[in-house]
């Protein structure tokens, strides 16, 4: 583990627990845990028992859904911990980070609703306020997650990290070919949306109305969809969109990172459900997000 304070997964003192529906607490919590020292990494709330948190010190990372829900990765926790009767044993400590968007009213409902069942089952909470991370705040969720750590840190006795070590190698080299036909980038990048973690479905956009004044460093707006056939979606549920980067700008990016590649240039790639050739041009215009906020 190198710069973690021990040597194997089951002696880390801090179990740090996640619910999310979209994937963002989902993010943060493995940033999290991959920078503290005291944390082998981040786990789905119902991948545990609630007995497993009996004693020990942790930090939640919980979006909420919907009208005020808890994302589905967290419900069975949820439920075993309202059914709970015995008070958690001396010891169990937690801090709790909600995500969420304050213009609704039920914001951060399901981070506030596990830390009062927690307090009232005994455990303690090490920060007296809950963390919040805001949609709607000037500077976003990052502004929140960022005055909570300040103080998590501390808390903890670790030492605030200089880098989070949380970059994964993907396996990608240089293909023979000087050139990729159109058809065969379109092959790799179906292969993307249709992978085991995305699953998209393409459908033609009705309208695309922007809600916030030109410039806010965030961006609203009110998208139409026409609802293809394959697309179940009800009420609360919560709807990804896969843009992509401005093709120029990618082409002025690569040619000033470096002289060796372009947009045409074309590699073999084997991560991101991809397993083939793709141009670096379709591969940093439609699968990596290189300017988004």
């Amino acid at each position: 583990h190198g710069y973690k304070a021990f040597d194997h997964e089951d002696d880390a003192s801090v179990l740090t627990l996640f619910a999310s529906e979209t994937g963002t607490a989902q993010r943060v919590a493995e940033d999290f845990a991959a920078a503290c020292t005291l944390s082998a990494g981040a786990t789905a709330m119902d991948d545990l028992e609630v007995d497993d948190i009996d004693g020990k010190t942790c930090v939640f990372f919980i979006s909420t859904c919907g009208q005020g829900a808890m994302p589905h990765n967290g419900k069975e926790f949820l439920k075993q911990l309202d059914a709970r009767k015995e008070p958690f044993k001396e010891g169990t400590r937690f801090l709790m980070f909600g995500l969420g968007d304050s213009s609704y009213y039920f914001f951060v409902k399901a981070a506030k609703d596990v830390e009062q069942r927690l307090v009232e089952l005994g455990a303690t909470k090490i920060l007296a306020a809950m963390g919040t991370g805001d949609d709607s705040a000037e500077g976003g969720m990052e502004e929140g997650l960022h005055d909570w750590l300040d103080n998590v840190w501390p808390a903890l006795e670790v030492t605030p990290p200089t880098e989070i070590p949380h970059i994964e190698p993907i396996k990608v080299s240089y293909s023979d070919k000087a050139v990729i036909r159109p058809e065969d980038d379109q092959r790799a990048l179906n292969q993307f949306y249709h992978s085991d973690s995305i699953h998209a479905v393409s459908t033609p956009i009705i309208s695309n109305k922007l809600m916030c004044r030109e410039g806010y460093n965030r961006d609203f707006r009110t998208i139409r969809l026409a609802k293809p056939s394959e697309l179940d979606y009800e009420l609360g549920d919560a709807l990804e969109i896969f843009p992509h980067n401005d093709p120029e700008r990618v082409s002025e990016f690569l040619h000033n990172y470096s002289a060796d590649f372009g947009e045409m240039t074309v590699v073999n790639l084997h991560s991101w459900g991809i397993d083939g050739e793709i141009s670096l041009g379709a591969l940093f215009t439609y699968v990596l997000d290189l300017f988004g906020k």
